[in-house]
């Protein structure tokens, strides 16, 4: 009998070394069905849909599309079968065009073989067009924002026309006109009977766009429901095996009257002008704004890494010149980027070596050579605290094969390191794509480091929810500068912020 599930797999499992990553699970997604997969980081969903896309081979277990099992050896396989995958680490050529990167070994050719570039531009542009992106396909990639490459990879695998669209995290770095886009495609993708399996931390999206959930814990499925079955507590419960009966810290201390960070008319000749904020200690400061307000470039340029032309910054009252990181880290104040994959993590270091780069004057030797022991000791230290859980099974383990939680704590834990030369701590979008359990997590820090400690913390968001949960004190921005400020005790409503932000 023909099987009622485009995509279909039974009994399917993936160990690698010492981990079983996918534990004999049956699945199915029917033709025009929009499939959601949650769980937590390292929970498995995301090298399912690895096995699925044939980037993984499968231990056991089979794979059957349209009834009849497959065997997918390579990606290109199952791009040719008509899945496509959009992975949560975007995968783009930074020297290629946005259109050069859509059509990408599909190139339109003209006489003498040589590539059309026009009749590239011609066919993304169309693409971009018939779904309403916003984005420039004629600048190189690496010169667009997080937000502006994952429309690409969207584009991109959209261009191959799949019966299968599986979509790793797509939103965890859009902005909300980009979000909505998305959403819409998916509408005019299931539309015409493709099905769409959709990995997402972000709850509210999955319940307005699925029609069925499955849960991943440990490898394992937990449970598949109709969407209208479950409820964003269940979920929540079969994701952590708990429930978390608050998301959001309470905010029980209040911050000191002195002010530790001053920001005064400040511009950089470019994004920024006139932007004006203050932090005390205890404090933890939220900015909300769209992608491209001047969130992050404030950030960038608190800790030197792009030029104040204009206004002061001072701290504790004097004023400070910071032309260059290592002027930020003298007067103590760190930096979580927010890409973490670019300007976060060095992917040709190990575990250890990113956790210890901060101190790397705790363990180096008065030759200026490396005491390995040291470091591997003080490495320990930092990835066992209690602070944040992080979870590897060896201290010199490949980054690159951690969670995207787990890789999100090394770039916060290796500055927790350095918190007694700590001042101002910023975060721009730390819980981007990060599952449930590890964003209390993140809450839960920042108000300690606020509260125990007497840090003044930043915390850059574009989920407008978690950053009036946490922060004390809230600054909207727009076109480059603050519209805006409130005390988050006071918002009644999220309409009542998202109007100065639009």
């Amino acid at each position: 009998m023909p099987s009622e599930f485009v995509l279909e797999t039974r009994h399917l499992k993936k160990v690698f070394p010492g981990v079983v990553a996918v534990d004999d699970v049956d699945f199915g997604i029917r033709p025009g069905e929009v499939h959601a997969l949650l769980g937590e980081n390292g929970a498995g969903k995301s090298t399912f849909c690895k096995l699925l896309s044939g980037v993984y081979q499968p231990t056991s277990g089979q794979i059957l599309l349209g009834g009849e099992s497959i065997t997918f050896r390579s990606p290109h396989d199952a791009l040719v079968s008509g899945l496509s995958m959009v992975y949560q680490e975007r995968n783009l050529i930074p020297h290629l065009t946005g259109a050069q990167n859509i059509c990408l070994g599909r190139e339109s050719t003209q006489w003498g073989g040589l590539i059309n570039d026009q009749q590239i531009r011609k066919t993304a542009c169309a693409i971009r067009d018939k779904v309403g992106a916003q984005v420039d396909l004629n600048v190189q990639v690496q010169s667009m924002r997080p937000s502006e490459q994952q429309v690409i990879e969207i584009l991109r695998a959209l261009f191959h026309e799949p019966r299968i669209l599986l979509l790793d995290e797509p939103t965890a770095s859009l902005t909300h006109q980009d979000a909505e886009m998305l959403y819409k495609v998916i509408e005019n993708v299931v539309a015409h009977d493709v099905a769409v399996i959709f990995i997402s931390h972000k709850l509210e999206e999955v319940f307005r766009i699925a029609d069925r959930i499955t849960v991943f814990r440990d490898g394992v499925k937990i449970t598949t429901q109709d969407t209208d079955e479950l409820t964003e507590a269940s979920c929540i419960r079969h994701m952590t095996n708990r429930d978390i009966n608050e998301l959001y810290p309470e905010v029980s201390a209040q911050p000191g009257a002195e002010t530790l960070l001053s920001v005064d008319e400040v511009s950089d000749g470019g994004k920024l002008h006139d932007v004006s904020f203050t932090v005390s200690p205890g404090e933890v400061v939220g900015f909300y704004g769209l992608v491209g307000s001047g969130r992050t470039e404030l950030a960038e340029l608190l800790f030197g890494l792009t030029p104040k032309i204009a206004g002061t910054v001072r701290l504790r009252g004097e004023e400070i010149y910071v032309r260059r990181p290592s002027h930020a880290l003298k007067h103590g104040i760190f930096l979580v980027p927010e890409d973490r994959a670019r300007h976060g993590l060095f992917h040709s270091f190990n575990l250890k070596e990113n956790l210890t780069l901060p101190v790397i004057e705790r363990f180096l030797r008065w030759t200026g050579l490396i005491n390995h022991r040291a470091e591997t000791r003080i490495a320990k230290d930092i990835a066992d605290s209690g602070d944040l859980r992080l979870v590897y099974s060896n201290i010199q383990q490949d980054v690159n094969s951690l969670s995207g939680g787990n890789k999100q704590k090394i770039l916060i834990a290796r500055w927790l390191a350095k918190r007694e030369e700590a001042s101002v701590m910023i975060l721009d979008e730390p819980t981007q794509g990060i599952d449930i359990g590890v964003k209390h997590e993140i809450y839960e820090l920042l108000r300690r480091l606020a509260e125990e400690h007497g840090l003044g913390v930043i915390f850059i968001s574009s989920e407008l929810a978690e950053v009036i949960g946490v922060s004390d004190r809230l600054y909207i921005f727009k076109d480059g500068t603050i519209s805006k400020e409130f005390y988050c005790d006071e918002i009644e409503n999220q309409e009542q912020v998202l109007k100065w932000a639009f």
